[in-house]
């Protein structure tokens, strides 16, 4: 009778073996097909990533475009110049980045976007000729635009 049941518990223990076996499978299966959608996803966010700090180049590219026409005085035209410039070169390096760092580089042009805001708004204020609170109200519209486009990426990634 004690060899019948070394034999029963000797089939059992080989049945709970090879369920384990094909359950891991599947886990395993799972798993990697898990880590493709993580890739797929990672890449799809550093193409939205890519997309968004292309877009905010190009705009603040047009603004720095509008400020070389500023018919404002030098030290006032110079100094939104300066910050465009700014803001466009940390728009450069979050376009450069990967990943976290990328959003983090995004973050950071965003203040820079604030402080170019405040410049040309204070040259707007200073500005004489109706002209160039025109060009400078154009300027400020096109950063705002960008700057809120990037907050609203920023804060969906999060």
């Amino acid at each position: 009778m004690s060899n019948t049941w070394r034999w029963i518990i000797g089939i059992l223990v080989g049945l709970v073996v090879v369920a384990f076996l094909l359950a891991g499978r599947s886990e395993r299966r799972a798993y990697r097909i898990a880590r493709g959608a993580v890739e797929q996803r990672v890449e799809l966010s550093q193409d939205r990533i890519d997309a968004v700090a292309d877009m905010a180049i190009a705009a603040v590219e047009k603004a720095l475009e509008l400020a070389g026409d500023l018919p404002i005085a030098q030290n006032q035209a110079e100094l939104v110049i300066q910050d465009i410039e700014e803001t466009r070169d940390r728009l450069n390096e979050a376009a450069a980045a990967r990943g976290d760092v990328a959003i983090e580089r995004l973050d950071s042009a965003i203040a820079q976007f604030n402080q170019t805001l405040e410049t040309v708004d204070n040259a707007a204020d200073q500005a004489e000729s109706p002209a160039a609170k025109a060009i400078l109200d154009r300027i400020y519209g096109i950063l705002v635009a960008v700057q809120t486009q990037i907050s609203e990426f920023i804060i969906s990634t999060q």
